[in-house]
């Protein structure tokens, strides 16, 4: 048994995410189309659509209200009394991960703001203008030595790692270690809202804390000298849970969609400087955040109804990036999209100010060199998706024909 473990809390951990399971299992074989986005779906769109049709707010069986309305999301965002902790500071009861459900560093908007001198200078456009060549240099050296022919473990999850890495400062050495606990700490954002098994659930623990102890192994040692404080170290956490899965599963849906458009990666090869708006559509169409979630600091009143301090709200962001009075032709991905509402996914919590630029950038880097090196790219199987993954989405296996030439 590992140093430290209490197998009292384990067992009672274990148990509460079982019966959340169960719960959540149960609802959605009744109907519940929120409880159907909890346990799982390769294609979620159709359940988004359903959430939809119920109203501007939808008071899911399973506790939490929900929301697909455009307008209803955009008031929420920017409304202060909504916030990513209940009045007293403890999460929401629907949230089956409590110690997840707040104290994350950078989740409230002060804290963003309290944060911003530590994370400014890493995301600022001088930075990323001269990170685009470290992404650039990365996604090459990739496609050098790619093997298999999983687009995701030989390419987006790589580059993702390896330029989130370097722009934070982890050393070549510690790169394997820095990708392995990016990876196992990629469902944290899914565990606030549909149970995870227990060994999912530790796992997840450790590699927050096992980043955490890294970058503060590398002030230690003086490999990393302007991590000082602990709120340097909060920053580059956050950067590594957030915008490193945010930036691979980005580049995966966005190859997906336009291998899966008739047309769609021949028109990105002839001009890679599409890249960009490929990006931007794919952040309407199917982007990695999916979801952001608050809590009501005070009594509101939202779309008609009147709803108590406390009350639990899913906003499904990538359901607006669907709706025909925003986007005409919403289920078609297009390149040619011209003044139309920026999506709303990245919109607020852990992928707001600082992650958002940067898996932007990184997106765009790495899917105009693959266009120009990877011409003949095609897909050769179904993707393959988590199950109770309902914010971050993206193929654990996205297998194609051609990555590998040379």
């Amino acid at each position: 048994m590992p140093e430290g473990a209490n197998p009292a809390a384990d067992y009672e951990l274990g148990l509460r995410l079982l019966n959340a399971r169960a719960m959540q299992r149960v609802l959605g074989s009744m109907g519940d189309p929120y409880a159907l986005v909890l346990r799982g779906a390769d294609d979620p769109y159709p359940l988004y659509a359903a959430i939809r049709e119920r109203g501007p707010i939808y008071h899911s069986t399973t506790g939490s209200r929900v929301t697909a309305d455009p307008g209803v999301i955009a008031e929420v965002l920017a409304d202060p009394r909504w916030r990513m902790a209940g009045p007293d500071g403890s999460p929401a009861a629907e949230q089956p991960l409590p110690f997840y459900g707040y104290g994350t560093p950078g989740a409230e908007a002060d804290e963003h703001a309290r944060l911003r001198p530590h994370w400014q200078p890493l995301v600022d456009p001088e930075t990323l203008a001269a990170h685009r060549k470290t992404v650039e240099r990365e996604c090459l050296a990739r496609l050098d030595r790619v093997a298999g022919d999983d687009l995701m473990a030989g390419y987006a999850w790589p580059v993702a790692t390896a330029a989130t890495g370097a722009l934070l400062g982890v050393p070549a050495a510690a790169l394997p270690r820095y990708a392995e606990l990016c990876a196992d700490a990629e469902a944290l954002q899914d565990s606030l809202l549909a149970a995870q098994p227990l060994t999912l659930v530790r796992r997840i623990e450790d590699a927050v804390a096992g980043l955490d102890e890294l970058f503060g192994g590398l002030s230690e040692t003086g490999g990393l000298s302007e991590i000082k404080e602990s709120s340097d170290r909060a920053v580059r956490v956050l950067l590594s849970v957030a915008a490193v899965p945010a930036t691979a599963h980005l580049v995966g849906n966005a190859v997906h969609a336009l291998l899966a458009e008739p047309g769609g990666w021949a028109a990105l090869c002839r001009d890679p400087d599409l890249a960009s708006a490929a990006v931007a559509e794919t952040l309407r169409y199917d982007p990695p955040v999916q979801a952001e979630t608050r809590v009501a600091a005070a009594p509101v009143e939202l779309a008609g109804a009147e709803l108590p301090a406390g009350s639990h709200l899913v906003m499904i962001t990538a359901a607006a990036g669907r709706d025909e009075t925003r986007h005409p032709e919403p289920d078609r991905f297009r390149l040619d999209r011209q003044a139309e509402p920026e999506p709303l996914t990245f919109a607020g919590g852990l992928h707001h100010l600082p992650a958002a630029p940067l898996a932007r950038a990184q997106a765009e880097v790495a899917l105009r060199i693959l266009a120009e090196a990877r011409p003949n790219l095609r897909p050769s199987g179904t993707p393959v998706y988590r199950r109770r993954a309902p914010v971050v989405r993206g193929p654990v296996e996205l297998p194609v024909l051609g990555l590998g030439e040379t």
